[in-house]
C-alpha cells in the first residue's frame, strides 16, 4: 500500500486519567536501513508484521506499507540489531481525528508521544491540540522513531545513558579489537563517556577512543549495540574502524590499552553484560 502520510508528532505532559485507561497494544519496531530521507522498517504490531519504506521528513512523507508474515518478520529481524525499539500505542477519538498515543519501553521509558494523521495539510493547520499535548517536535530529528531506535532518546533523557566505542582492526585476517583498563587499572573495560550536548553519539565515542585508548578511525553508519549492566546506565556501544594507533594519547598515564585477537581480549573483560555486547558486535564484524 502506497499513499501521502501528513502526520504531527507530539511530546506529552502526563496523561489524563482516561487517556492513561485506554488499552494498548505492544509494538516492536526495528530498522533495516535508515539515512535522513528513507528508512526501511519492520513493524510488529499486535499479532500483525508490515514491512514499511518511509521517504521525506517533517510533516509530510511517503509511505509504502506491506503486510508480511511473522514468519517473513522473524527472518528479516536479525538485520536491525541495534536499531529497534519498543512501545505501547493507544489509539484516542479526538473529533475526526485518532491520536496514537505511544508509551515507550525499555532504554527510552518514560518519554511519551503523540502522532496525529491528517487528511490533508490544511486540516493539520487547523489542529487544536488537547491540553495535555506538550512541545511539537515533527520537524526535530532526534525524535523521528528511526532516530530514538538508533540513538536513543535526545535533550531531556540524554544522562540516562552512557556512549561507548570499541575499536576494531584486522591484523592477519583476524578481527582484533582495542581494550583499556579503568582509570583505576583494576579491570578491563572499552573506552566510554557521558553524553556532551552540542556533540553527536558518534562524535563522542570518537573523542573517547582518541582520549582512553589513542586510537582514530570511523564508525559505519547505523551500526551499534545496546548494552545493559547491572547498577549502571544503559551503555550505547558504536564499533570504530581503526586506521591509527596513536604511540601517545592524553590518557596514556593512567590508563593501559591492548590490541588484542578479539577471543583474548573477551577473556579480559570482566563486566559479563560487557563481554556479550563486544561478543555481539564482533560476530556482525565478522559476518
Amino acid at each position: 500500500m502506497k499513499g501521502i502520510e501528513i502526520e504531527r508528532k507530539f511530546l506529552l505532559k502526563p496523561l489524563p486519567p482516561e487517556v492513561r485507561a485506554v488499552r494498548g497494544l505492544p509494538i516492536l519496531q526495528g530498522y533495516l536501513a535508515y539515512d535522513e530521507h528513507t528508512e526501511v522498517r519492520l513493524r510488529q504490531h499486535g499479532k500483525n508484521c508490515f514491512l514499511t519504506v518511509k521517504q521525506g521528513s517533517g510533516l509530510k512523507r511517503t509511505e509504502i506499507e506491506e503486510a508480511i508474515s511473522p514468519a517473513q518478520f522473524q527472518a528479516l529481524w536479525p538485520a536491525t540489531e541495534g536499531r529497534r525499539l519498543e512501545k505501547v500505542r493507544s489509539v484516542v477519538p479526538h473529533g475526526a481525528l485518532r491520536l496514537e498515543i505511544d508509551r515507550y519501553q525499555g532504554d527510552l521509558d518514560p518519554l511519551l508521544v503523540a502522532e496525529v494523521e491528517f487528511p490533508s495539510v490544511e486540516a493539520s493547520e487547523r489542529f487544536k491540540k488537547p491540553y495535555y499535548f506538550g512541545q511539537e517536535v515533527t520537524d526535530e530529528e532526534g525524535y523521528r522513531n528511526a532516530s530514538l531506535a538508533i540513538h536513543g532518546a535526545p535533550h531531556r533523557l540524554a544522562l540516562e545513558y552512557q556512549i561507548g566505542a570499541l575499536p576494531y582492526l584486522f591484523r592477519g585476517g583476524r578481527l582484533h579489537v582495542v581494550i583499556v583498563t579503568n582509570s583505576a587499572q583494576t579491570r578491563w573495560i572499552i573506552p566510554k563517556g557521558r553524553p556532551e550536548p552540542d556533540m553527536t553519539r558518534q562524535d563522542v565515542a570518537i573523542m573517547e577512543a582518541m582520549e582512553e585508548a589513542g586510537v582514530i578511525g570511523s564508525f559505519l553508519s547505523g551500526f551499534q549495540a545496546q548494552c545493559r549492566r547491572k547498577g549502571e546506565k544503559m551503555l550505547y556501544v558504536y564499533p570504530l574502524k581503526v586506521t591509527t594507533v596513536l604511540k601517545k594519547w592524553p590518557e596514556m598515564a593512567w590508563r593501559k590499552r591492548e590490541v588484542l585477537p578479539v577471543g583474548k581480549a573477551l577473556k579480559m573483560i570482566t563486566d559479563p553484560a560487557l563481554s556479550q555486547c563486544v561478543q555481539r558486535l564482533a560476530s556482525r564484524l565478522l559476518s
